[in-house]
């Protein structure tokens, strides 16, 4: 009952990983930001 792995993501799957990915990449930003602020 696994899902074949070679298949194409769908519309929504690919969405949502690119919104997570997004969500990441922010996350990271304002963490550095943040960091460098407190230290400076």
């Amino acid at each position: 009952m696994t899902p074949d792995p070679h298949r194409k993501p769908t519309k929504s799957e690919m969405r949502t990983g690119g919104m997570v990915a997004t969500a990441v990449l922010v996350f990271l930003v304002l963490f550095t930001v943040a960091f460098v602020v407190l230290a400076g």
